[in-house]
């Protein structure tokens, strides 16, 4: 990787979006759509805009076109409008699949593809993504998914599974924890899960224990039953959209109040709008530290979140809080840096660029990452294409709601 640093700190957030895309000249075509002014930059953003977690792809979708409306402000990408398209894939991987086909064989290729809110989805469509040579940029997590060798053309603009982990190692160490369970979906996006933590439990000299559930079962007190008889000190739970509830629910019934972790998955549901406090007694989940009121904050940050407020998706705030709004914003904010870098908005211009991103020594033109990427950096390579946690970028906190500005309120107990 070779080395380089562009101070941007004495410029405004605004005033960045300009300098970097006034810098984008005319190049040679090596995109999915051409790297020509007079064609549109395309955004395909693949989401489930009907079923379980269409609430938190509404803040993500929201966050990509508040994006685009910034970026197009100032001049698009390499003086392409950006244009954001979208299909209702509804969170199933197949049906995601043949929506992309039906795309694909519809006319211009996408430039950049938001591929999905599930890994399960983004791990269907990346094989297409790739023989088409196609950028994409997304939030799932699964380890799967971070294979240049296989998807080269896909980088992730959220922590990977395994930096969740140390949060959990760390507690646990101060607990003297001896054996920890954990209870998953058996799906891709569970077992990839359980395989994270089983390696961060077992390298961390602890017993680890596991039983799995269907994605869509109901009931899960057999299994918490079949772990709780081999007398764990923790219990890790993981659970996505509905099914997390069903598994807090399982837990209250079997009246275990045993130490209990949610996983980055089961943490992002509103607990606290479904379950009262004795069913979430001695439950806590892991949080992003960005995401607290109490934190160091993007300089920007307050100017986004009124964005959020003034847009289309604003009641999303309190729900999802902004940080799956900046995760659509960031995807496509990433993808602008790269192309200035490249000065070029081809597909193997700005992968090449990502390999080898300078990173900003001020506020980058991302919020999540927190000033100067104090809590994750965009520093990718061409054997890695997840971005780097801090040793402070997690932590956990008992269920909370968020505000009114989208910052997580940890409850009291």
């Amino acid at each position: 990787m070779r080395s380089r640093t562009i101070r941007l700190s004495a410029l405004p957030v605004t005033a960045l979006l300009a300098l970097s895309l006034a810098a984008c000249g005319a190049s040679g075509s090596d995109g999915a759509a051409g790297d020509t002014a007079d064609k549109p930059f395309i955004v395909y953003f693949s989401g489930d805009y009907s079923g379980a977690v269409s609430t938190n792809n509404a803040s993500i979708d929201a966050g990509i076109k508040i994006a685009a409306e910034e970026f197009n402000a100032a001049g698009g990408v390499e003086g392409r409008k950006i244009v954001v398209e979208t299909a209702n894939d509804q969170n199933d991987p197949t049906k995601a699949v043949s929506l992309l086909q039906q795309r694909l064989s519809s006319g211009t290729k996408p430039d950049l593809v938001y591929p999905g809110s599930s890994s399960a989805v983004s791990l269907s469509l990346l094989p297409i993504l790739t023989r088409q040579k196609i950028l994409s940029v997304g939030g799932t997590v699964s380890t799967l998914l971070n294979d240049p060798a296989k998807y080269p053309y896909h980088f992730g603009i959220s922590s990977p599974g395994k930096d969740y982990a140390p949060a959990l190692i760390s507690e646990a160490k101060a607990k003297g924890y001896k054996k920890i369970a954990m209870l998953y979906s058996n799906d891709a996006t569970g077992q990839s899960s359980a395989e994270i933590y089983k390696a961060a439990v077992e390298g961390a000299g602890m017993e680890f224990a596991e039983a799995r559930y269907e994605a869509t079962a109901l009931d899960m007190t057999s299994q918490l039953n079949q772990l709780r008889a081999q007398d764990p000190d923790a219990l890790i739970l993981n659970g996505y959209g509905a099914a997390a509830l069903y598994v807090m629910r399982s837990r209250a019934q079997i009246g275990w109040d045993v130490p209990s972790y949610c996983d980055q998955l089961a943490s992002g549901f509103p607990y606290l709008k479904n379950l009262d406090a004795n069913q979430l007694k001695n439950v806590k989940v892991v949080v992003s530290t960005a995401t607290l009121s109490s934190s160091e904050h993007h300089p920007g940050l307050a100017g986004f979140i009124d964005k959020i407020k003034k847009s289309p998706a604003a009641d999303g705030i309190s729900n999802t809080g902004w940080g799956l709004y900046s995760t659509g914003h960031d995807a496509l904010a990433l993808i602008v840096y790269a192309a200035q870098q490249a000065k070029s908005s081809g597909s193997d211009k700005v992968k090449a660029e990502l390999e080898q991103l300078p990173q900003p020594t001020g506020a980058p033109l991302w919020y999540a990452a927190g000033p100067a990427g104090q809590y994750v950096q965009y520093a990718y390579s061409a054997k890695d294409h997840f971005p780097t946690a801090g040793a402070d970028t997690f932590q956990y906190v008992p269920p909370g709601v968020y505000n009114g500005d989208g910052f997580y309120a940890p409850s009291e107990s």
